[in-house]
């Protein structure tokens, strides 16, 4: 029998349908039945936060960021290096790692101004109502599958698993517990430069270049309700309309292998470019010779001598993250219009 094998009688787990996955998240609460649902409160909070950032009337305007940056070592191996991009270390871990990360992102670009210090400043434990939101459970969405009694110390917990994973990942310092200083302290937490790496980790500063994504993807929780194959890959084509941003306005843009090599992304991933397309976030134009029905190309051979295979290209929809993510991804699955079912169909 393969190592690889799972024992007699014991099927070999799989992973859950990418319904079921929403629909944890879309019945995620934290207080008994008729309860405000997590998603919408984290909704609400992200909001709150991209509205207000630090300022603690809940009135001044903040930074208001319609994008947010990333810089492209993180996304992309860069010329001259061999440090490898960091996003594709990251898709493969369980749990709230990239989501996490991202998060940290787009809550210092929200709260600090480039080249200044960033504090993330945030903790496990409840606070008052009318200070600004600084405890981690109420900005971030996950499937805690359990009574809303323990809901929040299991996701607070995930949290913490997280934040550990980001700490070997070099992209956080943990500062040690000074009632216990052979652990850590997680409440003490400083965001590194998204393109750290083992011998280079600086200090995280908000850019002011870089790949660009909408804010809605954070403040609708598309970047909770999306798997992690799902985000590397339209985080990857976000870099090429970085790259190429009047070919994405024209024609889109496309990804051919040496641009796959240079993202460090597995076939599996670059195949959920079909679920951000039956989402709506991405449009796509294929060879017009294709097949719709079995996807083959009419007349390869004498085509792809002549150069006239097209590789399929992309575009991103910006207007569509706006929409509640969860919500959108349940219409799309359980529920779907006719426009839904057109892009199912071509999927």
């Amino acid at each position: 029998m393969s190592l690889d094998s799972p024992p007699p009688g014991r099927p070999r787990a799989s992973r859950p349908d990418r319904a079921s996955i929403n629909n944890r998240l879309l019945t995620a609460c934290d207080g008994p039945e008729g309860s405000t649902a997590l998603h919408e409160e984290v909704q609400q909070n992200l909001e709150h936060l991209w509205r207000y950032g630090n300022n603690r009337d809940g009135k001044t305007p903040g930074r208001q960021p319609e994008w947010i940056l990333i810089r492209p070592p993180f996304l992309r191996q860069q010329p001259d290096t061999d440090e490898g991009p960091v996003l594709p270390r990251l898709v493969p871990t369980r749990g709230l790692t990239l989501r996490l990360e991202l998060l940290m992102l787009f809550d210092a670009q929200c709260r600090y101004e480039p080249d200044t210090p960033v504090r993330i400043g945030r903790t496990f434990d409840d606070v008052e109502d009318n200070a600004p939101i600084r405890s981690w459970p109420k900005i971030v969405l996950a499937d805690t599958s359990s009574d809303y009694r323990e809901a929040a110390a299991l996701r607070g917990r995930q949290i913490k698993d997280a934040l550990r994973a980001l700490y070997k990942q070099h992209l956080v310092n943990i500062g040690p517990d000074k009632s216990r200083p052979a652990r850590r302290d997680l409440d003490r937490i400083t965001l590194l430069s998204e393109a750290s790496t083992r011998l280079n980790r600086p200090r995280y500063t908000v850019p002011t270049a870089g790949v660009f994504v909408s804010r809605h993807f954070f403040t609708s929780a598309w970047v909770f309700a999306l798997t992690n194959t799902e985000i590397a890959t339209f985080l990857a084509l976000s870099a090429r309309r970085a790259e190429y941003p009047l070919a994405h306005n024209d024609a889109g843009i496309f990804v051919v292998q040496k641009h796959r090599r240079q993202f460090g992304l597995k076939d599996n991933t670059w195949r959920s470019a079909r679920a951000l397309y039956m989402f709506g976030l991405i449009n796509r134009a294929g060879d017009p010779h294709r097949d719709a029905l079995n996807g083959k190309i009419r007349d390869f051979g004498d085509r792809w001598k002549k150069h006239e295979v097209m590789p399929t290209h992309f575009s991103i929809i910006d207007h569509a993250l706006q929409q509640p993510a969860v919500p959108a991804i349940d219409r799309v699955l359980n529920h779907p219009s006719l426009g839904d079912q057109f892009r199912r169909f071509l999927g």
